[in-house]
């Protein structure tokens, strides 16, 4: 039986090396837990930390010192391939670069992370995930040929249509327009709802912020506020 807790960090530091013999602090002693069921938002200004704690939370960027758990896993800990797995199997991301591959169709997109994993592609799922995000139509296009909001929307369908138990989004509205922008939210809200599931978002945007379950402030690489029950420092 899984904590509430979804995920908890403790005492966790980042630091980045910019010469061989000097390192500069991002991160400063991070204390935090995230319930299950919930949509966290991480705000702050530009250079906060906001997008390094959120690669720290997902053992996409090894931590200096401190614990991770992810799911009740030390992904602080693991070894890249123990990683990679475990990101395969639990974890989704959605990148503000959208990360999709510029060779293929949007259909080939999707299915590209079933065909890494040796699963079946959820054809009838995916169909409505397309339809909820008005993207239906751009099935057969190339992802080269889309705007940056179509783009993020596919990038976010990947996601959705796997269904990881804990995403992790930085700026996933930033490229969109209002009316797509609530879509993007509602649908990440409806996976973070789910028993066991969380999504971790990065946001520039107060009225997104104001639609989270629990919103972390950050300023100079620490946690100066908390708002909502479901996190706590």
């Amino acid at each position: 039986m899984l904590s509430d807790k979804i995920i908890i960090a403790e005492n966790l530091c980042k630091d980045f090396n910019v010469r061989q013999d000097e390192t500069v602090p991002v991160l400063r002693n991070i204390n935090l837990s995230i319930a299950s069921g919930k949509m966290t938002g991480i705000v702050g200004p530009s250079g906060s930390g906001k997008s390094t704690l959120l690669y720290c939370l997902a053992g996409l960027e090894p931590v200096s010192s401190g614990t991770v758990q992810v799911l009740e896993e030390n992904v602080a800990k693991m070894s890249r391939t123990q990683s990679a797995k475990f990101r395969r199997s639990h974890l989704g991301f959605v990148f503000q670069s959208y990360n999709l591959v510029p060779s293929m169709t949007v259909e080939d997109n999707l299915k590209l992370p079933f065909t890494l994993r040796g699963r079946k592609y959820p054809r009838a799922a995916a169909s409505q995930t397309l339809q909820r995000l008005n993207i239906s139509k751009l099935l057969k296009k190339n992802v080269t040929l889309l705007s940056g909001g179509e783009q993020q929307r596919v990038a976010l369908a990947r996601v959705l249509i796997a269904n990881p138990q804990v995403i992790f989004a930085d700026e996933p509205t930033g490229a969109l327009d209002t009316e797509s922008v609530s879509h993007v939210v509602s649908e990440l809200k409806k996976i973070a709802a789910q028993s066991d599931h969380a999504v971790v978002m990065v946001t520039h945007s107060p009225e997104v912020a104001a639609q989270c379950d629990g919103v972390i402030q950050m300023r100079d690489g620490q946690i100066i506020s908390v708002n909502e029950g479901q996190v706590r420092i």
